[in-house]
């Protein structure tokens, strides 16, 4: 395909962001151990049926987490708690207060505690604020993601919980680490001692609460969750049970104690230094929370000041005339013609091409109608006669009509307009506390910077045209099978169709799909990168004539000329949308 193919082509090369082999997700948080010596054990954001119908004031009903934290691995030890509060109050103080729970303390106390954990000053340069777990908090943790009344099934096990089932004369707790963890690494969610939550008690709440993070904050009493050492019948220690403290905020007994969780800094967007695991390689990276628990993550690229070769070289444009294009150069590839670049600013650039799940935050919270929607529709694929159609009402960034989407593909099916509102709502989710002063689709330098990743070959790793199968989603042996295409290479990526984001290798700055999977919208104005301006990261904001716009980066359908680094997609005129087009964004602090 050349930047000046025809509608039939496009239709032809509608590739729609169907399931794959695998899913991406992000990568997987690490426990941390505080200053104290807390282990904090990440806990994602996530969906669950809390209660049982064995609880009257706790029937089953949806409850949605919305935000990653962070939760105690055990209850606070005895010497935790003397660190902050300079005092042990508890009833039982025979063995290592370094391994038993503190006991006899009250909800006031537990929240004298967390104000004191969090003035010290190394939890204050962590970033972590820590508080109790609401109850929906809790449960959710206790079940772990099962669906039974304990996290390891529907029957007492006395190997797994601490109750007074065998009714002994003199019950107390046990060591925090004496049972076995859930498979959050959670100890004693089950037995030992009552945990305080943040909620106050309210028998009808469950029934009446919303679905996102439901928490009662009016009430005389406050709930307490788990059953402990001294309940003689184990329903008291179940997931869904509720307990309260019958005397108020201030009672304390010596079966009540606490764990914390704690929560990073609500700065949004937020900085965080993280190791990408396929490079083994730390990267800094500004992270957008989008609500209910959907983020976008940036990596930031070290480019102020950087010199590079925009575009071919007249090498690379021989080769590729000789063996795509017959021997014929094309007038379009006067536009691709090296040039020398420097960029002014350091920028952030999506990890990713932006998917499904975080454009409908979009949609969600803007109301939003695409422009496929408003007009005439989009293209998508036609399962029942196998083939790709449109436009057509029917299909939009929503619907492609291809099986097993999920919200882990990129979107597509919109034009730059649409993605450039997502990109002035995304700014207006910025709180302000990290000053952002753009956040708009990639310039065309920058995009190719961050593709080349320093590379000066066709690809972001040099010229093997076979290696794409490693580091991009593009026209293979699979459809070659299916849609004859002798251009495309022999190797087999796994995929047909566009695959969820992340299934490849990512370039050396931690990007992934910058060759291959779905087209990606730019910023800028077409023409000469001689007439690029010296500011703004090169972005081109001047007419030159060409009000048609760019994508850049190939598709799972592109043969490897159209997947290099240096290649510029002029698309057709007006509102263009594509099934398998979508962008990916940039931020300039």
């Amino acid at each position: 395909m050349t930047p000046f193919c025809s509608c039939r082509w496009l239709v032809i090369g509608l590739c729609l962001a169907i399931t794959g082999a695998r899913v991406a997700r992000a990568e997987e948080p690490k426990a941390v151990v505080n200053s104290l010596g807390m282990k904090l054990m990440p806990i994602r954001a996530g969906e669950f049926t809390m209660g049982d119908n064995d609880w009257q004031n706790n029937k089953p009903h949806p409850v949605r987490i919305t935000k990653p934290f962070f939760m105690q691995s055990t209850l606070v030890t005895q010497s935790q708690y003397k660190a902050v509060m300079g005092k042990n109050p508890s009833a039982f103080k025979d063995g290592d207060e370094t391994k038993l729970p503190v006991d006899s303390i009250s909800w006031n106390d537990a929240q004298e505690f967390i104000k004191r954990l969090n003035a010290l000053p190394e939890e204050q340069r962590a970033g972590r604020k820590y508080r109790l777990p609401t109850e929906a908090e809790w449960e959710y943790c206790c079940r772990a993601g099962t669906t039974t009344k304990f996290w390891y099934g529907n029957d007492k096990d006395l190997k797994k919980m601490n109750f007074d089932d065998t009714k002994n004369e003199k019950p107390k707790p046990t060591e925090v680490e004496k049972y076995p963890s859930n498979p959050w690494g959670l100890h004693d969610m089950h037995g030992n001692l009552y945990q305080c939550c943040e909620d106050a008690f309210d028998a009808d709440f469950p029934a009446r609460a919303g679905k996102d993070d439901p928490i009662n904050k009016t009430g005389e009493f406050r709930v307490l969750r788990g059953g402990s050492y001294g309940d003689i019948t184990q329903r008291r220690c179940q997931a869904a049970y509720r307990g309260k403290d019958n005397w108020g905020a201030g009672l304390a007994r010596s079966y009540f104690s606490f764990r914390v969780v704690a929560a990073t800094d609500d700065e949004n967007p937020r900085i965080v230094k993280a190791v990408e695991a396929k490079l083994k390689k730390e990267f800094d990276y500004l992270v957008f929370d989008l609500g209910k628990g959907v983020e976008l993550k940036l990596v930031k690229v070290p480019a102020k000041g950087k010199t590079f070769m925009m575009g071919s070289s007249r090498d690379e444009q021989d080769e590729v005339v000789k063996k795509y294009l017959a021997g014929k150069r094309p007038d379009w590839m006067d536009f691709e013609n090296e040039h020398q670049v420097t960029l002014t600013d350091d920028y952030y650039i999506g990890q990713y091409e932006v998917t499904r799940g975080q454009f409908r935050r979009f949609i969600e919270e803007s109301g939003y109608k695409t422009e496929a929607e408003e007009a005439e529709g989009g293209y998508g694929w036609n399962d029942e006669l196998k083939k790709f159609e449109g436009r057509d009402k029917k299909y939009s960034w929503k619907n492609t009509g291809a099986p097993g989407q999920t919200d882990e593909h990129p979107v597509t099916n919109i034009t730059r307009a649409d993605a450039r509102k997502f990109c002035a709502w995304l700014a207006k989710k910025a709180d302000g506390k990290l000053k952002l002063r753009e956040v708009r689709l990639p310039g065309e330098a920058e995009w190719e910077f961050a593709c080349r990743a320093g590379s000066t070959g066709r690809f972001c790793f040099g010229n093997d045209e076979e290696k794409l199968a490693e580091y991009a989603n593009v026209a293979d042996a699979s459809w070659h099978e299916r849609i004859p295409n002798p251009n495309a290479i022999k190797a087999k990526d796994g995929h047909f169709f566009a695959a969820p984001v992340g299934q490849f290798k990512p370039n050396d700055y931690g990007l992934y799909d910058m060759h291959g999977n779905v087209w990606e919208w730019v910023e800028d104005y077409y023409g000469k990168y001689a007439k690029l301006p010296k500011e703004r990261n090169q972005i081109q904001t001047a007419d030159q004539g060409q009000l048609r716009a760019v994508m850049r980066g190939g598709a799972c359908y592109a043969t490897p000329s159209d997947n290099r680094c240096a290649f510029r997609w002029l698309v057709g005129a007006g509102a263009s949308r594509y099934g398998n087009g979508g962008f990916r964004v940039v931020c300039m602090p």
